[in-house]
């Protein structure tokens, strides 16, 4: 089974233990939701690579670190656990911040079982600075694969780890320099756009500026700790090539369509335009077609390039149909919502390559 779909169960499962016991204890919480994560991870807890109550020497006396999970020896990951009963605070991330400085730690996880936040050592600075990676829920921890695969033995032995923390913290570097010149952004844009097409729509664009820089952070706050690196294959492998997002859609076993490319927007439009044209989908389906619940404001799919509400999508690929589908997604949510798609008409539908 795939980490992925690991991290679904273990997520399932923890969240009822939690609803059943919500005031679960530290060593509860330890046993029933810590350690089989640490587990998942690759780290065995009866192993000698993972280290129960390690021992840190703090100044003139020694404190203790519920989990150091070692390679060779040496600690590679501290794992800071409290009670489900206990919420987390700044003096707990401080607590584990400390151990990692004090032991030259590059990673670290503190978890009540309930909120989750991945540490790492900022190693581009001499001084000592730990920044926090990842912060999530119980309920979000699929989401997070990428951040938690730094964490795995694979990853910390293979390098990967370091590769992982790269590209999130390149997307959070970008968050903040959106948001720290937001003004200055939208300012531009309306200067270029009103050069064109005059002064009385200046207000106007800049408003919709405004709203299309806080689009972009919100979506790149969603893909920093969904950013997956890509593993080089060996030649002996067979498989798609590199950057292709491939698609397989499959009945009674076996594989009826399957479509690959270099951009995910036009992949998921090809698997659209098959289910459309060759599957009947549009008989299985209401236009527009609302994702998840279908009780959101965005259409997937319409038979014009705006949503219900008549908002324009601000991304979207014509079908061959005439029918237009939102691409303006990031990659989990264009797997989510294109895998409802095979569903409505009796198919199986698996994703490879780089997604």
């Amino acid at each position: 089974m795939s980490l992925s779909k690991d991290l679904s169960h273990y997520t399932e499962r923890s969240i009822q233990l939690i609803k059943n016991s919500p005031q679960m204890d530290e060593e509860n919480t330890k046993r029933k939701i810590i350690e089989p994560l640490i587990d998942l991870l690759g780290w065995e807890i009866l192993s000698s690579d993972v280290e129960l109550e390690h021992s840190v020497q703090m100044g003139s006396g020694t404190k203790k670190v519920d989990y150091a999970l070692k390679r060779e020896g040496t600690p590679v990951v501290f794992v800071e656990a409290k009670g489900c009963d206990t919420p987390l605070g700044q003096s707990h991330e401080n607590q584990l911040k400390s151990y990692m400085r004090q032991v030259g730690v590059d990673w670290g996880l503190l978890s009540n079982g309930r909120e989750f936040e991945i540490f790492r050592r900022d190693v581009s600075s001499n001084r000592p600075n730990e920044i926090s990676l990842a912060k999530f829920s119980i309920e979000t921890v699929p989401s997070n694969e990428h951040p938690l695969r730094a964490l795995s033995r694979e990853s910390i032995d293979s390098g990967e780890s370091r590769q992982i923390a790269e590209k999130i913290e390149a997307v959070q570097n970008a968050v903040t320099s959106l948001r720290k010149n937001k003004e200055d952004l939208a300012e531009d844009v309306t200067g270029v756009v009103t050069k064109v097409a005059g002064n009385s729509v200046s207000q106007q664009v800049e408003n919709e500026a405004k709203g299309f820089v806080d689009d972009l952070i919100e979506t790149l706050e969603e893909q920093a700790h969904q950013t997956a690196v890509i593993r080089e294959s060996s030649g002996d492998d067979v498989g798609p090539e590199d950057g292709e997002y491939v698609i397989c859609l499959g009945r009674n076993g076996e594989t009826v369509y399957r479509t690959a490319g270099d951009v995910q927007s036009e992949t998921m439009a090809s698997l659209v335009n098959y289910l459309i044209e060759e599957e009947d989908l549009l008989e299985e389906i209401e236009i527009p077609y609302i994702p998840g619940t279908g009780q959101g404001s965005r259409a997937l799919i319409n038979d014009k390039p705006k949503h219900p509400n008549g908002s324009d999508m601000r991304g979207q690929q014509e079908l061959s149909s005439g029918y237009y589908l939102l691409t303006n997604l990031n990659s989990d949510n264009k797997k989510r919502y294109a895998s409802e798609l095979p569903v409505k008409v009796g198919l199986e539908c698996e994703f490879s390559g780089s997604w």
